[in-house]
């Protein structure tokens, strides 16, 4: 049994052999703290079989896919990966395979967003560690890679993941973190939307609203498709990982307000409330109390919300949004469509690059790239 105790926020997280476990809890609460307590760097204190991990930590047992991609890579490929963690484990190559396709010799700074994450979930899934930590996994996957990636994660592991549909169905028992406190509760309340609202989780549905569409704002060829978009149109981008629709985002740069996957590249000043420029939207999207923080601070989901909300407060005619809900809990999906309501009022229009069908729900234009 792998047991980890935690103190801020305090509790105990337990799972055995022949299990999955959920652990969920709003950005902020704690999730990935707990998870990187197998890192050693912190004063929880996680038990293997009894015995203290920490006083001799052994990789071979436990490992943990992390939630930034570029922090636990070594090789330039899946490939060069497996060679150099094959020294000093077991390896399961055809795991790696699996899971990267034509692109397991592809260099890793050439890949997509979805398939560094998958680069990752291959390489430590490959190694066959006895207990497996995921913190975030499903994010940046396309509903295949999803399937694929589910289909290879051992019974011994915790997934911390805002996705709640994507657990309903591998999980045996989950964790929820609230108040500070870590609680266990049974896997049923992931289906009761009451419950997931309370919590700020997601896994309830969203209702689009219709919207009176306007004047064209832009209408710009790419490589891939036109990108015409009206007055108040939420115009997304859909496709499996990797066929171009960051690319095409990328061509928009300079003609609409465009907010990338990776926050920490986009930050410019000290703190949240210097990055959005006004108090109001920061009561918006429910990060006042982060005004006098410094963004790089905050957990990947909070950081997205201050990039969002700072975009909405820069009052361009067109927003471009790549993979938005990545690391949104329930509450900033709920400020995110309160977000897209208001743009709709004042006849501003959004692009979005998504794969997640909570964000595709909300769709007037669905263009699939191949």
């Amino acid at each position: 049994m792998l047991v980890i105790t935690a103190k801020i926020p305090s509790g105990r997280i337990e799972v055995e052999e022949g299990e999955i476990v959920g652990l969920l809890g709003k950005n902020g609460s704690g999730k990935t703290t707990i998870l990187r307590s197998i890192l050693c760097e912190s004063d929880n204190t996680v038990e293997i079989d009894s015995s203290n991990f920490c006083a001799k930590a052994d990789y071979s047992k436990v490992s943990i896919v992390l939630q930034e991609p570029y922090s636990q890579i070594l090789g330039e490929t899946v490939k060069e990966e497996i060679k150099i963690i094959r020294r000093f484990h077991e390896v399961n190559e055809e795991i790696a395979k699996k899971i990267m396709g034509d692109y397991y010799d592809k260099n890793f700074f050439k890949l997509s967003d979805g398939f560094k994450r998958r680069f990752s979930i291959a390489t430590i899934l490959a190694s066959c560690p006895k207990y497996v930590l995921l913190d975030e996994p499903f994010a940046n996957l396309d509903q295949m890679a999803v399937k694929e990636v589910k289909e290879v994660i051992p019974k011994r592991s915790i997934i911390a993941e805002h996705r709640t549909k994507e657990l309903r169905d591998i999980v045996d028992r989950i964790y929820i973190i609230s108040d500070g406190e870590i609680r266990e509760e049974g896997k049923e309340k992931l289906t009761d939307f009451d419950f997931l609202k309370k919590e700020g989780l997601r896994g309830f549905p969203i209702q689009r609203e219709e919207s009176k569409l306007g004047e064209e704002i832009i209408n710009i060829n790419t490589e891939k498709t036109n990108i015409r978009v009206r007055e108040g149109e939420v115009f997304c981008l859909v496709g499996r990982n990797g066929v171009g629709k960051t690319t095409t985002l990328r061509k928009l740069v300079g003609k609409v307000y465009v907010v990338f996957q990776n926050p920490d590249l986009q930050f410019f000043f000290p703190t949240v409330l210097e990055e959005v420029k006004d108090r109001g939207v920061l009561d918006l999207f429910g990060i006042r109390d982060l005004a006098e923080r410094s963004p790089y601070t905050l957990s990947y989901g909070q950081k997205m919300r201050v990039l969002i909300a700072a975009a909405y407060a820069s009052k361009k005619r067109v927003i471009a949004l790549d993979e938005p809900s990545v690391g949104m809990d329930g509450e900033a999906l709920v400020s995110f469509v309160k977000m897209i309501k208001l743009l709709r009022e004042e006849k501003r229009g959004i692009i979005i690059a998504t794969h997640d069908e909570d964000i595709i729900s909300i769709c007037d234009k669905i263009i699939t790239l191949s």
